[in-house]
């Protein structure tokens, strides 16, 4: 299947957003299987009531961290707290992920707000993270993909080890910050680290006002709470370490390239995981395991994603499954090393 990625500006509706950026083969697949085109109006529907209770539940989950090791102050609990931060972190970035494509709230004004205040709780700003994710969109797995920070499609599982590092020595968040406060949002990695140049450092310190004011709340409720070094126990370190290395872990598995591929023809590769219960629940909330059908239709709220890939696999659409995050993994560095032992062959 070889088809140019489509460069075109993102639309409003859902069918014309997908169009914009996804390879037209899959189009032509979805015409003949029969898929209903018409439900995608329908599974694009905005529902307020339950962003705002994802938005409640999600609130609850940050404030559940303290309250919970002041209840049961333990090592065992220590644990599940650093565990549970990470499973707020994801669910605040989903719902910062929805309202970048404007599928958080029907009201424009009101999904800015609630994606902006969600940002602020993970350290960036919603403006910085939408031109970024959108770019990601556009340009995925090329060259121009913002997120190739998390790691190039080409890269193998051992690149994936050994870029841990980075997540567990806190580079990765520094560069995910860096990335996310640029002005335009598209120029690229490699090109971050000039937000650490004089001239860039005070703009960005001033887009990055309401992002201060929202963690001097956060380090006030854990203080209140527990005291202000379990802010950085229990929300900042495990947001500088586990969190990126998590993010990494699911880049890898949802766009890298098969075992010994570096150059495929098709640049656009997306998949859904299944996910263990302790991955959905800790690392995937809120659908972000249906990677796929997040790519293939962008508008399409989280909670009416699954519905999407029931839809796909009962109209015979071959959706791109794998088992596990972190089976996945475990295969592809075992397909790895086989090829690495086949002799090779001189013509």
């Amino acid at each position: 299947m070889t088809v140019p990625v489509e460069t075109t500006q993102a639309q409003d509706t859902p069918e014309l957003h997908a169009k914009s950026e996804v390879p037209a083969a899959y189009w032509e697949i979805l015409a003949r299987v029969g898929f209903p085109m018409q439900e995608l109006r329908r599974l694009g529907q905005v529902r307020t009531a339950r962003s705002a209770l994802d938005l409640a539940v999600t609130g609850a989950s940050v404030l559940a961290v303290p309250t919970l090791y002041v209840l049961f102050p333990h090592p065992l609990t220590f644990a599940v707290c650093f565990l549970l931060s990470i499973r707020a972190f994801n669910c605040l970035a989903q719902l910062v992920h929805m309202s970048d494509h404007g599928a958080l709230f029907a009201n424009p004004t009101t999904n800015r707000i609630f994606g902006n205040l969600s940002a602020y709780c993970l350290g960036y700003t919603r403006t910085g993270h939408r031109l970024t994710h959108m770019d990601h969109h556009r340009y995925l797995n090329s060259p121009r993909d913002p997120d190739r920070i998390w790691g190039a499609p080409d890269e193998s599982t051992r690149d994936l080890l050994r870029r841990w590092t980075r997540d567990f020595a806190f580079v990765s968040a520094l560069e995910r910050l860096l990335q996310y406060s640029q002005s335009d949002g598209r120029e690229g990695r490699g090109s971050v680290w000039r937000m650490l140049l004089p001239a860039a450092l005070f703009p960005m310190v001033v887009r990055m006002l309401p992002v201060i004011v929202t963690q001097l709340v956060i380090i006030a409720i854990y203080t209140a709470i527990l005291g202000p070094v379990y802010y950085v126990l229990l929300y900042a370190l495990p947001i500088l370490t586990l969190y990126p290395a998590q993010i990494r872990l699911r880049s890898a598995v949802e766009h890298s390239f098969a075992a010994g591929v570096t150059s495929p023809p098709e640049l656009w590769v997306s998949r859904t995981t299944r996910g263990q219960l302790i991955e959905r629940f800790v690392f995937a909330p809120l659908g972000i395991n249906y990677h796929f059908e997040h790519h293939l239709f962008p508008a399409v709220p989280h909670y009416n994603l699954r519905r999407l890939h029931r839809l796909l696999v009962r109209s015979g659409f071959p959706v791109p499954v794998v088992t596990s995050y972190v089976s996945f993994v475990i295969e592809k560095n075992r397909a790895e090393r086989s090829i690495a032992r086949r002799p090779v062959t001189i013509a």
